[in-house]
């Protein structure tokens, strides 16, 4: 068996529905592309991944699709190491303000999906987690990795999403003029907050908007490509 690519779904900021899109991009490259999967919960602050699949074990009685395991400790990237022979792909969810497991989780990473919210806290932790990946990625053992800025929980019944989209693209504060960062936003974004929350401790048949960002950072074949 090859050894399987690492994608890593982070940041240094909680609660910004990085768990969400991290298992149910792992549900869906095992009941849909056929993959051997296995997804480590990384977060040093919650484990939502890890009673995902607990919770829907013990509530519905079915064999979990992805093996999941928690490992919230610097030393994640040997256990990486480990399992690249043993699974087509690694699905690494890591956060909660830990950039010691941070980026650990990038030395074998290709990809880096980095979810954020529109909201002003949530961009201000950006450019700490941004620069932990940058660190990283001198470390890496697999000649580097791809990252991108996921917009997740967008309400766009305000015109916060489009303000914040500018934001991270144009290098510029709209309202200070202030020279800001430039950030590779995914066009792709999480919209449906409340169905998201609803996929807790299920294996859903309806990704929602998971794999048109998956499509987008080439974790998956863009459908319209295919057909």
């Amino acid at each position: 068996m090859a050894e399987a690519e690492v994608d890593v779904v982070g940041t240094l900021k909680g609660g910004v529905g990085k768990t969400r899109f991290a298992m149910l991009a792992a549900l869906r490259l095992a009941t849909v592309e056929g993959e051997d999967v296995h997804f480590i919960d990384g977060d040093s602050v919650s484990q939502t991944g890890n009673d995902w699949y607990k919770d829907y074990e013990r509530e519905v009685g079915k064999k979990f699709p992805v093996k999941v395991t928690r490992h919230p400790f610097d030393d994640l990237d040997e256990l990486v190491a480990d399992l690249r022979g043993k699974h087509d792909r690694i699905v690494v969810d890591v956060g909660g303000g830990n950039p010691g497991v941070f980026t650990a989780a990038l030395r074998y990473a290709k990809k880096l999906v980095v979810p954020i919210g529109a909201d002003p806290s949530e961009i201000r932790r950006l450019r700490s987690t941004w620069k932990a990946a940058q660190t990283a990625a001198g470390d890496s053992e697999v000649g580097g990795f791809d990252a991108w800025v996921l917009l997740s929980r967008t309400d766009h019944s305000t015109s916060l999403p489009a303000e914040y989209r500018e934001m991270l693209t144009s290098g510029r504060d709209a309202v200070s003029g202030a020279e800001l960062p430039v950030y590779p936003l995914l066009t792709a974004e999480m919209r449906k907050r409340v169905a998201y929350q609803r996929a807790y401790k299920t294996v859903p048949t309806d990704f929602l908007d998971v794999p048109a960002v998956m499509a987008e950072v080439g974790m998956i074949e863009n459908e319209k490509e295919s057909q």
